[in-house]
């Protein structure tokens, strides 16, 4: 790889899927100085430098990329990537309870080009209008090639026109998330909002759309072709945290269990070494709601959960059904539904009891 390059990875525009790309693994690698994003431990961004005016001259020697997004359509995926991540939530005072209160809280507006000019993640200082034509004049001094995530295919022959990187014919997209709705369902006055909220951020977008469409006009035909599949991401996923995480509210019911949870987890990945999203998804909704029944035989809860867990095919959709139906269980008479809150126990042959073994589907996956 040049060592000339350095890729600006603003959070939520497919930043790590170029960045697996480019370097040929699995998954994003440590930001530094070639590779500018999200400092884990302080929660800042480490190039803020690129866009001081005496740093011009000393990026010249160097190619600078990046991808922008639709301020809209971006805020949307980010909300539903980090609302249920409590490292990131907590540093919003007080906490939003919705994706409304994400978009009018004071800490949301405009982050891309707070992260572009070096600021923590919902820093209380927000960007300025005059970082907005700091960061402009960069884009266009340095200069910054600047692609966009509506474009993505033809944004990556950009990148290699400019840059002379070499893509294979065949990417996967990383971070796809799980459920969230997309930019056209969410009603026209939040979209509004989004817009008014992040107007510096829709004018630096703007601004780079209209230059990208000038050189859109002479790029050839893009060849490359992206795997998305969101089941890909799922044992990354549940290696860090539990898949309920994701789906419900109730983060108590979580903790209660967590041990159950960590438990099934680590069963399915070490001892039977699923390392497929999908199959490890269909398992872990099952051997949970059975789980359930065998804990609580004929209860409300148990036949809640079964009525969730018979709705769907798709296994990510049955887990926020069962997910949401567990919430749903629990707000209604919280105290009198308390004595369901007892702690789960993971045996491995709760999921082989003679029933199950019937269907096939246990027998098939666990006498391996």
């Amino acid at each position: 790889m040049d060592n000339n390059l350095i890729f600006i990875h603003i959070p939520k525009t497919g930043g790590t899927t170029i960045n697996s790309a480019m370097q040929g693994t699995y998954w994003q690698t440590t930001p530094d100085f070639y590779y500018r994003h999200i400092i884990l431990e302080s929660k800042k961004s480490n190039c803020g430098d690129i866009f001081e005016p005496e740093n011009f001259s000393k990026f010249k020697n160097y190619k600078l990329f990046m991808m922008l997004r639709h301020p809209v359509d971006r805020m949307i995926s980010e909300y539903y990537f980090i609302h249920d991540r409590e490292e990131f939530m907590n540093l919003l005072q007080p906490k939003p309870s919705s994706f409304e209160d994400y978009v009018e809280h004071s800490q949301t507006p405009n982050y891309t080009l707070g992260f572009l000019i070096g600021d923590r993640i919902y820093d209380k200082k927000r960007p300025t209008r005059a970082d907005l034509e700091r960061v402009k004049l960069a884009i266009q001094q340095i200069p910054i090639h600047t692609g966009i995530f509506e474009f993505f295919a033809d944004s990556l022959e950009y990148f290699s026109k400019e840059t002379g990187i070499e893509w294979a014919k065949n990417i996967e997209a990383k971070r796809v998330t799980f459920s969230r709705p997309k930019a056209n369902e969410i009603s026209a006055g939040v979209r509004k909002r989004i817009e008014e909220t992040n107007a510096l951020d829709m004018e630096l977008y703007d601004f780079c759309l209209e230059r990208f469409k000038q050189i859109q006009k002479n790029l050839p035909k893009s060849k490359i072709s992206f795997e998305i599949d969101k089941y890909n991401h799922v044992i990354p996923y549940v290696s860090m945290t539990c898949l309920f995480e994701y789906f419900m509210d109730n983060k108590t019911y979580i903790k209660q269990n967590f041990r159950f949870f960590k438990d099934l987890t680590f069963f399915l990945l070490k001892n039977k070494k699923i390392k497929d999203g999908k199959r490890f998804t269909i398992i872990w909704n099952q051997v949970f709601v059975e789980t359930i029944k065998y804990k609580f035989p004929n209860s409300p809860f148990y036949e809640t959960l079964q009525a969730a867990f018979e709705q769907e095919d798709d296994p990510l959709n049955t887990t926020g059904n069962i997910a949401k139906a567990l919430d749903d269980f629990f707000k209604s008479d919280p105290q009198k539904k308390k004595k369901y809150y007892q702690e789960l126990t993971f045996t491995p042959q709760i999921i082989i009891e003679p029933k199950l073994e019937k269907k096939g589907f246990f027998k098939s996956l666990f006498s391996k």
